[in-house]
């Protein structure tokens, strides 16, 4: 058990869910939404979301992954408000796929050859993971009197958070209005994303409920899961975390085929209630330590030292006060949930126990949300609530345990250049695009040096209007 549980319980606690709603859009913890993106969430109470990339992580040399969870923890420490980090699998988006990377018809005695690679290449996206594709949002949520306050602590707020992220090789984009609600539509209306039409100005002049846009068609909430109308689903949270935790591991869980939404809920501690806190609670071990020791003292027992249990105490409590000393560690509270999705029943329960036996491979417990999985549903998506306290403590160097990048995706509109091999989606880039579009192929003699030239050539002769020019050349060195 952590040794603050019993405190900063103002900061843990959780927001008011709507008790015993009357309609699905009360379900969906907020009220009202600016054009900029800005939700009220509840009265005084402001979020906005944000998109950031994905950097390359797993293939980095160690150094460079040093390098990154420096940055990483810093870029935490920048945040002295609530926030969350939401990673989406979600559908990929078929019709902007089929515009930027499908062959177009050009009326010529050629479309039977584009027909038949753009099947191969839709089979590709399913054989990899399944049509499904990843976005990473940052959540962040503030306390201010009015609308016009909390725009003007983002406007701020923005500027060190774009060029942290810069700093982490990644960049990050606000969303507006339109674009956090295609997300909310994504989940509520799986299968339909390429149905999602929102005009902010025509909902403003009829007085509508943006919520009408984006709700499905019906909810219905279990002990230990809930269904919509077209899928199964079930809220999860790491229950007990291990005393070390790979840096891995939130991509090990989010990595899985499957439809899901995972968030990383982050309660900064001021740095002054750490300090007091951590004070009063080290006095507290020494008052014990006095008392045992007198006792003992009594019974003539002067050789014998501090319990086993207190001493651990001492030692930890000391090393926490270290670390917030000297080390730049500040204090949060953290909770990891997540929702995922399925077509039937057994589908959800076979994903639960994956998820499961994954966590038990890592001495982590996860475990449903009994009794509380709509709370847990508005918890998770980047809307700005967290209507659960299933939070414990943490400082900034276990927070980057919980690193939420994998690797870069190069998802351009152009060529199919192969299958990533650690995320498994494809490979799609325009070298029109650079600065020096030119190109070199190596490999050793049977590796595909030819298929992929002539991959390549093939596309660009199906798929646009540039010239080709093969030539041939062969160089021979000897070593003498």
């Amino acid at each position: 058990m952590s040794i603050f549980s019993d405190k900063f319980e103002q900061l843990k606690k959780a927001d008011k869910p709507v008790k015993s709603p009357e309609y699905l859009q009360q379900v969906m913890g907020f009220t009202r939404i600016s054009r900029d993106g800005i939700f009220e969430i509840s009265k005084g109470r402001y979020s906005k979301t944000y998109r950031f990339l994905d950097i390359n992580y797993v293939t980095a040399g160690s150094e460079e992954q040093v390098r990154i969870l420096q940055q990483y923890c810093k870029t935490v420490n920048a945040i002295d408000v609530n926030f969350k980090i939401t990673i989406n699998n979600r559908n990929k988006n078929m019709q902007e796929f089929r515009e930027n990377v499908l062959l177009k018809h050009k009326d010529d005695e050629f479309d039977w050859i584009r027909d038949a690679y753009n099947k191969i290449t839709e089979n590709r996206i399913l054989e990899g993971k399944q049509g499904i594709e990843q976005e990473r949002y940052l959540t962040v949520c503030v306390e201010r009197k009015g609308y016009e306050q909390a725009k003007a602590y983002f406007a701020t707020f923005e500027a060190t958070l774009k060029q942290n992220f810069a700093e982490l090789g990644s960049a990050i984009e606000p969303l507006n209005a339109k674009e956090r609600l295609r997300i909310l539509f994504n989940f509520y209306r799986m299968g339909d994303e390429e149905n999602f039409h929102f005009n902010f100005r025509k909902c403003l002049k009829r007085g509508g409920d943006p919520r009408n846009d984006i709700s499905g068609g019906y909810m219905k909430f279990y002990p230990g899961y809930f269904e919509t109308d077209r899928k199964k689903c079930r809220a999860l949270f790491i229950k007990k975390f291990p005393a070390s935790l790979p840096d891995t591991f939130i991509n090990e869980i989010t990595n899985l085929p499957v439809h899901s939404m995972t968030t990383i809920d982050i309660v900064p501690v001021p740095k002054d209630l750490t300090n007091r806190i951590l004070q009063k609670k080290y006095l507290g071990i020494e008052n014990d330590i006095l008392k045992q020791q007198r006792v003992r003292n009594k019974n003539n027992d002067f050789s014998s030292d501090i319990s086993y249990i207190k001493k651990v105490q001492k030692e930890k409590i000391e090393g926490v006060m270290d670390d917030v000393r000297e080390n730049d560690q500040n204090l949060f509270y953290v909770g990891v949930n997540m929702i995922v999705m399925a077509d039937t029943k057994e589908e959800l329960e076979s994903i639960t126990e994956t998820l499961r036996n994954m966590g038990n491979g890592r001495m982590c417990q996860i475990e449903p949300h009994y009794y509380q999985q709509m709370e847990a549903l508005n918890t998770v998506l980047p809307v700005g609530g967290r209507q659960v306290s299933t939070l414990r403590t943490m400082l900034t160097r276990d927070i980057a345990a919980l690193l939420p990048f994998n690797v870069q995706e190069l998802n351009e509109k152009g060529i199919c250049y192969g299958i990533n091999q650690v995320s498994h989606n494809l490979c799609i880039a325009n070298r029109k695009n650079l600065a020096n579009g030119n190109g070199m192929v190596f490999g050793i003699p049977g590796s595909g040096k030819s298929y992929f030239s002539k991959s390549e050539m093939l596309q660009v002769f199906l798929g646009t209007d540039d010239d080709i020019r093969a030539t041939c050349c062969r160089t021979i060195f000897s070593v003498g």
